[in-house]
Order: structure tokens, then sequence, then C-alpha cells
């Protein structure tokens, strides 16, 4: 069974609708259930930190590098190539307050009051007016209007949420690879080693092979195949060289038809069939 992808649990979890073949995959796969539940919760923890921000300390937050990293993997368009974290980061209190931003808010909260005031429009004995009788009352230092209270938390809300469902994506991300299957190699007569295979999803969806063997001996150079359960099929994986090696496995091979791991002995014949004479062999427990 091919299970699904970490990046494609991971975007379900952050609310992306699930394909109607993604769906039947997780009624029927307890193990991709079971990891979208996990990534939910990663997503949910998140959020349960908005109004408040991400929760995170300003060194915590990931560099803007992460994000064009998922970008660039998930192949996400340009309308979301701004680093969301960023935008919910907190400021560093170490940091001293820009002047000029400073008179940019001022101005804005002037904008607000005659905006404000146009709306209520005049009133008698304050039309054209002058000094206390004519103006209008504006926001206390440090005070937002009113228009102003309304969305700064919605925004505040906005970016931690963003925030947050970012650095849960990039938890994802950074994960190490996941064990699919694994197998003994057990030594087929007239040989002694031992040795072991696994097969890993790697964070990015790739699946690789790792075999690994106690002993190097051949006669000619070893090959690494994978085997239907009759040995009347097989695919050959390449050269093993040392006592360790690592394949790269198409997206279409299957492992239920191919599930058997083997080490062969091959000449130095020019001839790509296996050669009949395996040192190791084990099935994968899928």
């Amino acid at each position: 069974m091919q299970h699904l992808h970490e990046e494609t649990l991971s975007l379900l979890a952050l609310g992306e609708p699930a394909s109607a073949e993604e769906q039947a995959h997780l009624d029927s796969c307890p193990h991709c259930a079971g990891e979208l539940a996990a990534f939910s919760r990663v997503v949910a923890v998140g959020r349960s930190s908005v109004p408040g921000g991400s929760g995170l300390p300003a060194d915590d937050y990931p560099p803007s590098s992460v994000w064009e990293g998922i970008h660039r993997t998930l192949n996400l368009s340009d309308a979301v190539r701004e680093d969301p974290a960023q935008r919910g980061r907190p400021a560093d209190p170490g940091v001293a307050a820009d002047p000029a931003a400073d008179s940019d808010a001022a101005a804005d909260d002037a904008a607000v009051v005659d905006l404000q005031a146009g709306r209520r429009g005049a009133r008698p004995g304050r039309a054209g007016g002058s000094g206390p009788a004519g103006a209008t009352a504006r926001p206390g230092p440090g005070r937002p209007a009113r228009g102003q209270r309304r969305w700064l938390p919605a925004a505040a809300a906005a970016a931690g949420l963003a925030g947050a469902a970012v650095w849960g994506t990039v938890q994802v991300l950074d994960r190490g690879p996941e064990t699919l299957a694994a197998a003994d190699l057990q030594p087929l007569p007239a040989y002694q080693e031992t040795g072991s295979a696994e097969v890993d999803r790697l964070p990015d969806g790739r699946r690789e092979l790792v075999v690994r063997a106690s002993g190097t001996d051949a006669a000619g150079y070893r090959e690494v195949w994978l085997l239907a359960p009759d040995a009347q099929s097989m695919v050959s994986l390449g050269t093993m060289e040392g006592t360790e090696a690592r394949f790269p496995l198409p997206d279409d091979l299957d492992l239920d038809s191919y599930p058997v791991v083997d080490i062969s002995d091959e000449p130095f014949d020019g001839n790509p069939a296996h050669s009949g004479d395996s040192i190791l062999r084990g099935e994968l427990e899928l």
C-alpha cells in the first residue's frame, strides 16, 4: 500500500480539502489517518495561541529561507510568496522605535479622526468653530481610534494564525525519514553474511531503499534487486559497494508486487540478467 505523502497530510491538516482518492485512502489506512490526526494536533496547538500571536519568542521564529523552501517544494503561487511567519513575528524589544513610523502612525490617526468627523457631519454650535468648541475629540496618546481598535486585533490574529500554521508545516517538513517497511536479510547456502533492508520515506516524499550487509566479498560485483514473491520477475536497483547502499525507488514501483530484497554476486560478463547466485535475501514487512 502506498501511503500519502507527508506534504499532503500537512496540507490536509491545515484545512485543504481532501480529494476523493485521498479521502478513500484515509478511510482505509489507519497509518495515514493517525499521521493526519498528529499533524492536526500540531495545527490546533498553534491556533490555540491566537489572538495573542503565534506564542513564539522572536528568536524562535524560522528564517525566511524556510518559507522559501516550503514555497518552492509545494510549488505555491506568487500570491503567497511573502513569508507569513515574518508578518506574525513579534518586534525585537532591543530595537528602538522608528520615528518615521511614529509620524506615519500619527498621520493615520489624524486621517481617522477627519473621516469620523465627516461621517458625523456638522452639529449645531460646532460648524466652522475653532478651539475647544469647534474641535473634534481625538484619541488620547497611545490609544488607537475606534476603527483601528476593530481591525488591529483581527490583523494580529490573522498574522499569528499564519505564523503558527507555517511553523507547524515547518515542523512537518523538518521531520526525519519515516520507515515504511523493513526486512532481515538471510544468507543463502554457501554464504555466512547477515544484513538488513528498510524502505524510508524522506521528508520531501521520495522513497529510498537502504541496504546493509556484514560483508563485501564477491567473485564479481554485488547488485541489489527487488523480486516478486515467486522470483519470476525482478527490478535491478544498482550495484552495491561497501557494507551500506541507498537506492531511490521510482514513484510507480509497487512494493506489494516486489517485496523481496536480494543481493546477488554478478560476474563481469556484460549480461544484465540476474546471475542466479544470491548472497542475501529477505522479504519486506509492509
